[in-house]
C-alpha cells in the first residue's frame, strides 16, 4: 500500500476514534445533566416535601392523607355491639330543620380567613410529616367508639387545634376574629366522675360520731330509686355527657378562662351507616317520629334512629347552654344549631366530606384556581369553629328555662340496633346526584389578599355572591347541600332565625354586663363580718350595696334569700340568676360565681353533684373546725345551700348542692410575680396554723393554694380529704421518775425520736416539695 494511503487511512481512523471519544463524552455529559437534573429534583421535591405548609396545602394534605385513611370494619364480628343512639331520658327537640343557611355562614368565615396575608404564610407541619401520620391512620380500622374518636382527634380535632392555635398568634388573624385564645378537644372523662377508690377511703373514714346532717330533700332525691335501673335490672351507668367538648381557652383574663365552645357527638359508622342517614335525615316533628305506627318503612325506622342521635346531641347543648354542636360517624357530620329564642327546634346540615370533596381537592398550588378546600373535614370543622367562638355560652338561666319547657325523649327500645342493621336501604357506597348549590360550586378558599390581588385577579369575588337571594333558585345559595336533597319538605330559610355569629357584631364571646356578673367579689374581712354580725368592711368593692354601718342581715338569712332569688320564679332566660358558670372544676366540684342580687354579697359557690355531697359536707365540717383562721388562713365559709333544682355545670353534671365561701385569690400554680421562696414561707404559716388546730389538709399541692391580694397571706382550699387529728405533745420532758427521764435522753431533748415524724410534719415537707417542683 503506498505510503499516502497509509497515511490518509491511518488519520480517518484517528478521526473516527475521536468521533466516538466525543459521542462517548457527549452521552456521559448528557447522563451527567440527567443525573444533576434529577438530583435537583430530588431535592426540590424534599424540599416541598420538608418545608412547612401553607393553610391551603395544609387542609389539601390532611384530606389527601389523613381523613382519605378511614377504613371502617365490616366484619360485626370485630364490631362493638350496641344501640347507635342513647337518647332515653334525654332533652329532645319538637322539630328537626335543614340548615338552609349554614353554607353561606361558613362561606363567610372564609371570606373574612382569606382576605389576609395569613394564608400564604407557611406556619404548618410539612407534607413528608403527614404523610407518615397517615400510614399510621391506614392501619387502624374503625370497629368501635373509642377507634372513632381517634381518628377524629388525629386527623380533624389535632388538626383544627394547630390551626387556631396559629391563627390566634397572627395579630391581623386576632383582630379580624376577635380572637381571644385558642382552642382544645377534652372528653371530660375525669371530671365530677366518682373515683372509686378514694370514694371507698372516704366512705370508710370515721370521722366524727354521728353520720352527716342532710336536708330531707337531698336524702329523699339520694335515695330515689332509679326507675330505669329498676325496669331494667342493670347496674346504673356513668353519668351522660357529651363525648367531646370544643373548649375556648381565652389568655387575655386573668385568670385564664376556658369557656365550652361547641360539643361533639361520636356514632361509630357501622353502627349508624351513612345509608341510615340518608335515609333518615330529613325535616321531622319529633312527636310523630317517637310515636310507634303499623307497618313502618325502613325509612320511617331511620328517621327514629337519626332523630335519637341528633337528641342525645341536642340534650347536652341545652344543657351546656350551647348554640352549637355536631354529630360524627367519621364519613359524616351532622353540624347542628339551637337558637337562643327557640330552643323547640334543632337545625341540622350534612357534611359527607369524601363525596362532597372526593380524592382529591382540586388545589393545584395555584391559589385562584377552583378547589373543594372548604368542603373537607378540617375546612367544614375550623370555619364552624371560628363561628362557634364568636358566641357566648348561654347562662344558667336560659337552660333552666329551656329544660322547664322541654320534653324529654322516652321511648325506651333495646332493640334499635338490631332493628335497623338489616334493612333494605341503599349501602354506604350509594352517592345521591349532586345538586347544583352556590356553595358546591365556588371555592371560597382562595387568596384574596391585598398583596396578591393583582397577581390572582382572576379569582371569584366571595362578596358577589349575595346572601338574600330567593329560596325558590335552586341554584341560591339557601338551597339544600352541596352533595345531596332532602327526602323531607323543604323549610324556607325565613324559619330560621340568623345565627348569632351571623348578626353579632364580632366582639367575640362577652355577654353583656350585668348586675351580679359585673361585680367583684366581696373581700374575706367583709364576709367574715358578715359572719360574725361585725362592721361593714370599707374596702369592700360592694360595701356601697351592703348597708350603712354593719351588715343588716345574718349568714342564715344570706341562704334564705338566696334560695327564694334562685328558685322564687319560674326560670325566665331575661331574669337574672345571679349565679353563673366559673368554668373551673375538679375531680368533685365546680366553682359559680354567685350574688346576692338585693344586697350586692358576691362569692364562690362549689357545686357538687349528687354523689358527692357527703364529701362536701366533710368539707364544711372541716372549716368549721377551722372557723378561728377563717379570712386570714383560710377563705371565709357561709355555709352550704341546698338546690331545690339541679342547676347544669356546662353540661357535664347537674349540681345539687352549694358550699358559699369567699373568693380568696388565684392559686399558686398560677403565680409567676412572687418568689417561690416567699410563697413557701407563707404557706408554711399557714398550714402550722391549720396544723395547729388538729386539721391534716391531705392534699397540699400547688392548685388547693391561693395567694390573697388583699391581706398578703397564702391560704388554703379544698378540704375535701382532710383529716382531724390530735396533734401528741412529748411527755417524757414531764416524767418525774428516772426511768422516764432516760427515755427522754435516748430520744432526744423533747422525748421524740429524730429518726420519725408525725404526719404533720410530713405534710409540710409534702408542701414544701409540691411548690419547689
Amino acid at each position: 500500500m503506498p505510503i499516502m494511503d497509509r497515511e490518509i487511512s491511518d488519520l480517518l481512523r484517528r478521526v473516527e476514534e475521536a468521533e466516538k471519544r466525543a459521542t462517548e463524552a457527549n452521552k456521559h455529559a448528557a447522563e451527567a445533566n440527567k443525573r444533576e437534573a434529577e438530583a435537583q429534583r430530588q431535592l426540590t421535591e424534599e424540599r416541598l416535601q420538608t418545608r412547612n405548609t401553607t393553610l391551603p396545602e395544609f387542609l389539601d394534605a390532611c384530606h389527601v392523607h389523613l381523613f382519605l385513611g378511614l377504613a371502617i370494619q365490616e366484619d360485626p364480628y370485630s364490631s362493638t355491639r350496641g344501640d347507635p343512639a342513647n337518647a332515653e331520658n334525654k332533652y329532645r327537640p319538637n322539630k328537626i330543620r335543614e340548615w338552609t343557611g349554614f353554607p353561606q355562614e361558613q362561606a363567610a368565615i372564609w371570606a373574612d380567613l382569606m382576605d389576609v396575608d395569613f394564608v400564604t404564610q407557611r406556619h404548618f407541619v410539612a407534607l413528608l410529616v403527614l404523610k407518615e401520620f397517615g400510614k399510621d391512620v391506614r392501619e387502624r380500622m374503625l370497629s368501635s367508639e373509642l377507634d372513632l374518636g381517634y381518628f377524629e382527634r388525629f386527623t380533624v380535632e389535632s388538626r383544627v387545634t394547630s390551626i387556631i392555635r396559629q391563627l390566634y398568634a397572627s395579630p391581623q388573624i386576632r383582630q379580624v376574629f376577635h380572637l381571644k385564645g385558642d382552642v382544645a378537644f377534652e372528653n371530660h372523662a375525669n371530671t365530677l366522675t366518682a373515683g372509686q377508690s378514694m370514694a371507698e377511703k372516704m366512705e370508710s373514714m370515721s370521722l366524727e360520731p354521728k353520720q352527716p346532717r342532710r336536708s330531707d330533700r337531698l336524702v329523699a332525691r339520694q335515695s330515689q330509686p332509679d326507675a330505669t335501673s329498676q325496669e331494667s335490672g342493670k347496674q346504673k351507668q356513668p353519668r351522660p355527657r357529651a363525648d367531646q367538648f370544643c373548649v375556648y381557652n381565652v389568655h387575655n383574663r386573668k385568670p385564664k378562662e376556658s369557656l365550652p365552645a361547641f360539643i361533639v357527638e361520636y356514632k361509630p359508622p357501622h353502627k349508624l351507616t351513612l345509608a341510615h342517614i340518608m335515609a333518615g335525615l330529613s325535616d321531622m316533628e319529633v312527636d310523630q317520629v317517637v310515636r310507634y305506627q303499623k307497618d313502618e318503612t325502613p325509612e320511617d325506622i331511620c328517621r327514629r334512629v337519626v332523630a335519637a342521635v341528633i337528641t342525645q346531641a341536642f340534650s347536652y347543648m341545652i344543657t351546656a347552654g350551647l348554640e352549637f354542636g355536631y354529630a360524627c360517624t367519621g364519613e359524616a357530620f351532622i353540624f347542628l344549631r339551637v337558637p337562643r329564642d327557640d330552643p323547640f327546634t334543632v337545625y341540622y346540615y350534612l357534611s359527607v366530606p369524601r363525596e362532597d370533596v372526593g380524592d382529591t381537592t382540586g388545589w393545584t398550588g395555584n391559589p385562584s384556581d377552583d378547589n373543594r378546600l372548604h368542603l373537607t373535614a378540617v375546612g367544614q370543622v375550623l370555619a364552624f369553629t371560628l363561628r362557634a367562638l364568636q358566641t357566648p355560652p348561654r347562662g344558667i338561666e336560659w337552660s333552666n328555662w329551656a329544660t322547664a319547657r322541654l320534653e324529654k325523649w322516652k321511648m325506651i327500645h333495646d332493640d334499635l340496633l338490631d332493628e335497623i342493621s338489616n334493612l333494605e336501604v341503599p349501602s354506604s357506597e350509594y352517592k345521591p346526584p349532586r345538586t347544583s348549590t352556590s356553595f358546591g360550586r365556588l371555592s371560597p378558599v382562595k387568596t384574596r389578599s391585598k398583596s396578591t390581588a393583582a397577581t390572582f385577579a382572576s379569582c371569584t369575588p366571595l362578596e358577589a355572591l349575595s346572601l338574600s337571594e330567593s329560596d325558590d333558585s335552586p341554584d341560591g345559595p339557601n338551597s339544600h347541600t352541596p352533595s345531596r336533597g332532602p327526602r323531607g319538605p323543604r323549610t324556607d330559610s325565613s324559619a330560621l332565625p340568623p345565627s348569632s355569629a351571623a348578626t353579632k357584631s364580632r366582639g367575640g364571646r362577652g355577654d353583656s354586663s350585668s348586675k351580679g356578673k359585673s361585680r367583684q367579689y366581696c373581700t374575706q374581712q367583709c364576709l367574715l363580718g358578715l359572719v360574725t354580725g361585725g362592721k361593714l368592711d370599707q374596702k369592700c368593692p360592694n360595701v356601697l350595696d351592703h348597708g350603712v354601718d354593719r351588715h343588716p342581715i345574718s349568714r342564715a338569712t344570706l341562704i334564705r334569700l338566696l334560695d327564694r332569688q334562685f328558685f322564687g320564679h319560674d326560670p325566665d332566660p331575661d331574669v337574672e340568676m345571679g349565679c353563673e358558670s366559673l368554668h373551673i372544676h375538679g375531680t368533685r366540684g365546680a366553682l359559680f360565681k354567685v350574688t346576692l342580687l338585693s344586697h350586692g354579697y358576691t362569692f364562690v359557690g362549689k357545686g357538687v353533684p349528687i354523689e358527692f355531697i357527703e364529701h362536701v359536707q366533710h368539707e364544711e365540717r372541716m372549716y368549721s373546725r377551722l372557723r378561728p383562721l377563717q379570712g386570714v388562713h383560710v377563705p371565709v365559709v357561709l355555709g352550704g345551700l341546698d338546690l331545690r333544682s339541679s342547676i347544669f355545670y356546662d353540661g357535664i353534671a347537674e349540681i345539687v348542692h352549694f358550699m358559699l365561701m369567699g373568693y380568696a385569690g388565684r392559686t399558686l400554680a398560677m403565680i409567676t410575680q412572687i418568689e417561690p421562696d416567699r410563697l413557701i414561707r407563707l404557706a408554711e404559716v399557714s398550714l402550722h396554723a391549720i396544723h395547729e388546730l388538729g386539721v391534716l389538709h391531705s392534699d397540699p399541692i400547688a392548685g388547693n393554694m391561693v395567694y390573697n391580694e388583699d391581706s398578703g397571706r397564702v391560704m388554703f382550699i379544698d378540704f375535701e380529704r382532710a383529716q382531724f387529728e390530735r396533734r401528741r405533745h412529748p411527755l417524757g420532758s414531764l416524767s418525774p421518775n428516772k426511768k422516764g427521764k432516760q427515755a427522754t435522753d435516748a430520744c432526744g431533748k423533747n422525748g421524740k425520736d429524730p429518726n420519725k415524724r408525725d404526719n404533720f410534719e410530713l405534710e409540710t415537707r409534702r408542701m414544701r416539695h409540691a411548690l419547689l417542683w
